[in-house]
């Protein structure tokens, strides 16, 4: 039998199963669910928590009602065509947004330390490399060829790098305790909070989350995605997928761990390319039953779940279990070695402007970004008609390393040192 909680192209690799639900009424939403008739004790307790409302059942109907019509504010989110092509750009800033965290906390692991956390991310920081491609091959798919000129790129890279601190990009705000200010993301040092950081930006939605005019998590960004590209397809003469076959990325242009590329030429391969795009960021959905083997050490696990490990400092195992939400899951297999003090001392989200009393600090930072920006024009140009140049950007990351250790090693202030800032630069 098929086994439906992994990805096609991975079968040790998790993925999140959510299918589109095809309401369309409020009215249909409300009978569904049978909202008049529910009493003081049938009403999700989750939603009761988080609004902190207290026997006022009538108002407690309402918020319910609120949460089944999010689904209907998701699947009208995208409004037409270009509103989609928009998002998917939106996307491809998404991704971006995490590479730059995720390569300073495993840049600032010090060589010979945190060997199985540096494995991590780094494995992370390769599959958010895939994702990019996966959302050009979307987005290529239904970009009409006439409207591309001679030398076009897909995306311009100077609008799309993130001045770090930054929101996510695509409306995306997680959920932060109570009293703390609006999550950003920073460029940090290897530390505790750096892996709240990745875990925060990684996290699976809350299933009693309501969605109003922003989104909990990625996964929520990308099922308005798939939601957008299923009906506009559907209500576009001859679909809407009529791109340049010749600009999609396929896998024999691309290797990475935990997934491939996925050429889309239609609107099921693109939901395909979503899947996994979604799954190795989140994960399998918190819905599915307890009686399904969930880890082990032959999965490859989502990246919530590799951070989660490395915060734990102990691997999941077979014996460890994914129920309602995935943020409870606790991984409790084979421990290993995590030290937040065998780490360079980064200062938090440096930038070429801080170094500008230091020449050569300044230079060595240019030149760091030198290589960024060149990795960048790289996937640029790749997905932009020249598929044969992305497998160059492997050694372009290995001089982003070296350019990235020389900055690290220079000492600042107050016991701190320099750090790559990931900017632009001509």
């Amino acid at each position: 039998m098929e086994n439906n909680f992994f990805q096609k192209s991975n079968q040790n690799r998790q993925k999140l199963i959510k299918p589109l639900t095809d309401f369309d009424t409020p009215q249909e939403i409300a009978n569904s669910f049978a909202l008049d008739s529910l009493t003081d004790s049938e009403i999700p307790q989750e939603i009761a928590n988080s609004f902190a409302v207290e026997g006022d059942i009538s108002q407690l109907k309402d918020l319910t009602l609120q949460a089944k019509m999010s689904k209907k504010d998701v699947k009208n989110y995208i409004k037409d065509l270009k509103d989609l092509q928009d998002n998917l750009g939106l996307a491809l800033q998404l991704e971006l947004s995490t590479i730059p965290p995720y390569l300073c906390g495993l840049y600032t692991i010090k060589d010979g330390s945190n060997v199985e956390a540096a494995a991590l991310i780094r494995s992370v920081v390769v599959e958010e490399m895939l994702h990019m491609v996966l959302v050009s091959n979307i987005l290529n798919a239904i970009t009409d060829p006439k409207t591309i000129k001679k030398g076009d790129k897909l995306f311009n890279v100077k609008d799309i790098i993130p001045k770090y601190p930054t929101f996510l990009p695509g409306n995306i705000h997680p959920d932060v305790p109570p009293g703390a200010p609006p999550f950003k993301v920073h460029l940090l040092k290897f530390s505790k909070e750096a892996l709240e950081e990745f875990s925060t930006i990684e996290r699976p939605s809350n299933p009693s989350a309501l969605i109003t005019d922003t989104f909990d998590s990625i996964g929520q960004f990308y099922e308005a995605i798939r939601y957008g590209l299923l009906r506009i397809n559907k209500k576009t003469p001859g679909g809407i997928f009529i791109g340049d076959p010749k600009r999609q990325i396929t896998p024999e242009h691309y290797y990475g761990s935990g997934g491939k590329i996925t050429k889309v030429t239609n609107y099921e391969e693109a939901e395909e390319a979503i899947g996994e795009i979604v799954g190795q960021g989140e994960g399998i959905d918190g819905t599915i039953a307890t009686d399904h083997v969930m880890f082990g050490e032959n999965i490859e696990y989502a990246h919530y779940f590799k951070f989660q490990e490395i915060s734990y400092g102990r691997m999941y195992s077979a014996n460890d279990t994914n129920f309602q939400m995935p943020v409870k899951s606790v991984p409790t297999g084979r421990p290993f070695t995590v030290s937040w003090s065998s780490v360079y001392n980064m200062k938090p989200n440096p930038k070429m402007e801080d170094y500008k009393n230091n020449p050569e600090l300044y230079k060595k930072a240019f030149d760091f970004n030198k290589v960024y920006v060149t990795l960048l024009n790289n996937i640029n140009d790749a997905v932009s008609g020249q598929p044969d140049l992305l497998i160059k950007g492997i050694a372009v990351m290995y001089d982003l390393k070296y350019k990235a250790l020389e900055l690290l090693n220079i000492p600042l202030e107050n016991g701190e040192c320099a750090g790559p800032t990931f900017e632009y630069v001509e």
